[in-house]
């Protein structure tokens, strides 16, 4: 866990470019039905999978158990962020187990492209996730590890977590979407600095690489705050509201 700095110093900052999204909290509270909530929160299944190849932001995964849904193949293609998308990032290992809710792929990456990669990658076969809610949970010695229906780290038996995502649908109520224009992010060239401007406070602040790896993360009341000495680059900053998760992703440099 990494220190939280804050710097009383004068810094030329520029706007973040940011993409903006609110979703639930815990992976329970992706899967209400399209009726009690935006419909893109749905996933269209729930899989156990093992990436078998990284391919340019995206990976393929072979598809162990399907928990939830359906998906069209045993080894499916999976696109995360090029850099300009509302989605994790895919850089999870080659071998690991992982819990994924998965949507059709929106075929975003094709239009809203990165020079960095060839054009026209995404099929509408393929799959996507989301990072505007909970999809990803980590599966390691018989147990699903993450905020599965509660906001705290929790761990349970695949058998219990299938039970536990079979109810709720039932159970779950939508959060409340705050103004998205209450976090305030700005960048320069060796950190970000944040602050929250809305009613009430937020919880916790998370920096996620492009790896999905949580590299900055701590308590957090709202008030200014600098993440200093970070390599320039794209991340992913999420903040917990208590009812739910806002993203933002934020380019330094």
């Amino acid at each position: 866990m990494r220190t939280l700095l804050f710097v009383l110093m004068t810094l030329v900052f520029v706007p973040a470019r940011p993409c903006s999204c609110f979703g639930p909290d815990t992976f329970c509270g992706v899967l209400n039905p399209p009726f009690a909530q935006p419909e893109w929160w749905l996933p269209d299944a729930v899989v156990m999978v093992v990436p078998v190849l990284h391919e340019h932001y995206g990976m393929d995964v072979a598809v162990l158990q399907v928990l939830q849904g359906a998906v069209n193949a045993d080894t499916v293609r999976v696109w995360g962020d090029n850099g300009a998308l509302c989605r994790l990032y895919t850089g999870w290992a080659i071998g690991d187990t992982i819990i994924l809710g998965l949507h059709h792929c929106d075929l975003a990456g094709n239009s809203i492209q990165n020079p960095e990669y060839p054009p026209d990658l995404e099929r509408p076969e393929d799959y996507m996730i989301s990072a505007c809610g909970v999809y990803m949970l980590d599966y390691a010695g018989g147990m699903v590890v993450g905020r599965i229906d509660s906001s705290m780290e929790q761990e349970m038996t695949l058998t219990a977590f299938a039970e536990t995502i079979g109810q709720c649908a039932l159970v779950n109520t939508v959060p409340e979407e705050p103004g998205i224009d209450a976090l305030v992010v700005r960048t320069c060239r060796n950190g970000i600095k944040l602050e929250w401007t809305g009613p009430g406070s937020p919880a916790r602040l998370t920096l996620f690489d492009l790896q999905g790896r949580a590299v900055w993360d701590r308590g957090w009341v709202g008030g200014p705050v600098m993440i200093q000495d970070i390599p320039q680059g794209v991340y992913l900053v999420q903040v917990y509201l208590g009812t739910g998760r806002l993203v933002r992703r934020v380019a330094t440099g």
